[in-house]
């Protein structure tokens, strides 16, 4: 119940940075003051799951699969602070990591990224899925991801010859949402 009304705030914030398309319809707190757009949209996939995923392997796979995207996010962090450090190794910092302590995570996350393509003894995994189908599925999300991304905020405006121009707004029950505007170039 926590996480689902987390995920939903989270929703809500990305919707409020105008991040995914219909931004003033994910970002409303209306009517209730909560966010049940947010709500409803981290809905939408979990009923997916939930139906197309055999009774019995659906709470594993659904973990599985949210760890593993995770996991992806966590190794390029990683390797972003290896990479600033050597890129900046002179910028002011609060708080420095002891680099031994983030090569150890750094493997971590290489060892999780790595080991659930790796054949289980016996061939099958804790479901009755395949072993392989859950970081195919988390690749195929993120991968999802990145097209998304490259279509709406790079291809499109290349192709059509605008500029995503960022404009603020308040709502009817005063959320601050960021909506991008088209800007014709000439």
């Amino acid at each position: 119940m926590t996480v689902t009304f987390a995920q939903s705030r989270v929703n809500q914030e990305l919707a409020k940075e105008g991040v995914v398309p219909y931004p003033r319809f994910w970002a409303s707190s209306w009517p209730l003051g909560s966010p049940s757009a947010g709500l409803f949209l981290h809905y939408i996939p979990s009923f997916v799951v939930i139906v197309a995923v055999p009774f019995g392997d659906a709470y594993s796979f659904i973990l599985d699969v949210e760890g593993y995207p995770g996991s992806v996010m966590n190794f390029f962090v990683v390797v972003g602070f290896f990479w600033l450090r050597r890129a900046a190794p002179d910028l002011p910092r609060p708080f420095r990591c002891w680099w031994p302590v983030a090569a150890f995570y750094l493997a971590a996350q290489v060892f999780l990224l790595v080991a659930p393509f790796l054949r289980p003894p016996g061939g099958k995994g804790d479901t009755s899925l395949p072993y392989w189908l859950y970081p195919i599925v988390g690749i195929v999300i993120l991968l999802g991801g990145v097209v998304y991304w490259a279509v709406w905020w790079k291809f499109l405006p290349w192709y059509r010859k605008y500029t995503l121009v960022p404009e603020h707004e308040r709502l009817s029950d005063g959320t601050r949402v960021v909506v991008y505007k088209k800007l014709r170039k000439e």
